[in-house]
């Protein structure tokens, strides 16, 4: 494999801003919380810059997958908010890259935490995943 500190640096980053949609809000969860940004809303956006950081460095047939995310949400967002989520690699060791998160909108902060990603080869994790799957080919699927 490849030593992945001669693609990645710590210190690079992707951020990701949007206004919070009826989509993205706790409702999802809680009926009551209608109007404010779900928890899982921020934790999405924090993957997907921590993908748009990494994987388009990577050689071809390697992605980058999550295997652990500690966020914790600080303070709410309203619907209509801006919400902007940073990632930035923090380390890289063997085939793990660190990123820290830190979430704002227009109020100030309004979580942080850490996402940690692998690099794997993308054919290898599939086959892994369909021998794991391999029984279901015999049951009905609803």
């Amino acid at each position: 494999m490849f030593d992945l500190r001669d693609i990645l640096s710590v210190g690079q980053n992707a951020m990701i801003r949007q206004v919070v949609q009826k989509s993205d809000t706790a409702s999802n969860y809680t009926k009551e919380l209608n109007e404010l940004l779900a928890t899982p809303a921020c934790v999405g956006m924090a993957i997907k810059a921590s993908v748009e950081t990494i994987d388009q460095y990577l050689p071809e047939g390697f992605i980058s997958i999550g295997y652990s995310t500690e966020f914790t949400h600080t303070a709410t967002t309203s619907l209509g908010m801006t919400i902007t989520i940073k990632v930035t690699i923090i380390e890289i060791e063997d085939h793990e890259v660190v990123l820290q998160i830190k979430a704002w909108d227009e109020q100030g902060e309004v979580g942080h935490g850490i996402h940690k990603r692998i690099v794997v080869n993308q054919e290898a994790l599939l086959k892994k995943a369909r021998q794991r799957t391999r029984f279901l080919t015999n049951r009905k699927l609803v």
